[in-house]
């Protein structure tokens, strides 16, 4: 009578997404990662501004920003080294 069919996943799955870009993003403040953690910050808020504040754009923010601040630092200190 109550099976897994009729659960909803993505709130779970969203708690956890935000969960790792805000610890994504204290591990970057706290150890001086500040490139990397104003790109984060960046594209979090841009993404979620384009999608109008809405869950799934928090969701897609929140994935846009870990990757850009894992990814993008990265490419950047390349070309400067």
């Amino acid at each position: 009578m109550f099976g897994l069919a009729h659960m909803d996943v993505m709130p779970l799955l969203y708690g956890v997404v935000v969960f790792i870009g805000i610890w994504s993003m204290w591990h970057k403040l706290t150890h001086g990662k500040w490139l990397a953690l104003s790109i984060e910050v960046f594209v979090f808020w841009l993404v979620f501004t384009l999608h109008g504040g809405t869950m799934t754009g928090g969701m897609s923010a929140a994935f846009a920003a870990i990757l850009a601040g894992l990814i993008l630092p990265r490419t950047l200190k390349r070309r400067t080294a």
